[in-house]
């Protein structure tokens, strides 16, 4: 467990601070990769008063923009596992976050989970049940698994850059990750069309109760 910790510290590091990253991470980029952002406001109901939180943020800049399409007035808080040459809030793993219990009305972690193994996305689940809000929620998306084992060798060797190791989790793995984290709904959602790249993606909503 510790030696994967240190590779995937290591990965995310050397990757986080290249050039290829900040452009990556840019808001053109995010917005590119994941074009519906109020389809994301929407489901998480990102808004003015809202506690906004996003994990694996890269640079920070898709959350900034998230944040700003919705109208907040308080910035978001970005974690990620590396500091990087964007407005990293707090460096944490995400399996130990460091945040009060029902702190957070919103968060999103998106494209990051494929670089954890399950028990890392396990510890994610726990720690987003543990520090929504009444009636908060978080979207959890990355790159779904498809029918073509070379094509998913395709998938594998772009998501590379940045991640010791690469999995692709379907609807059914993440469900069954999630379930005993404590939500009171976990959806499947589609924040699609995805035309760039043309890469399916799996995306769960993940809620508290009023």
């Amino acid at each position: 467990m510790i030696r994967r910790r240190r590779s995937a510290l290591a990965a995310r590091a050397g990757w986080i601070r290249s050039p290829i990253a900040r452009l990556a991470s840019s808001q053109a980029a995010g917005a590119a990769i994941t074009p519906r952002a109020d389809r994301i406001i929407d489901l998480i109901e990102l808004g003015p008063g809202r506690r906004y939180v996003d994990i694996g943020c890269g640079t920070a800049a898709y959350a900034h923009l998230l944040a700003a399409r919705a109208g907040m007035t308080e910035p978001p808080v970005c974690v990620d596992i590396a500091r990087g040459p964007g407005p990293v809030d707090i460096v944490a793993w995400p399996a130990q976050l460091p945040f009060r219990d029902q702190s957070v009305d919103a968060c999103t972690c998106l494209y990051a989970i494929h670089r954890f193994d399950d028990d890392v996305v396990h510890g994610i689940g726990d720690e987003l049940a543990r520090l929504l809000a009444p009636g908060g929620s978080a979207l959890v998306m990355d790159i779904a698994p498809v029918k073509s084992a070379r094509l998913d060798a395709l998938h594998r060797r772009l998501l590379a850059p940045g991640a010791s190791a690469v999995d692709l989790r379907g609807w059914g793995r993440l469900a069954a990750l999630f379930t005993e984290c404590g939500f009171d709904a976990i959806d499947l959602v589609n924040a699609g069309p995805f035309l760039f790249p043309p890469i399916p993606r799996v995306g769960v909503l993940l809620r508290r109760a009023p």
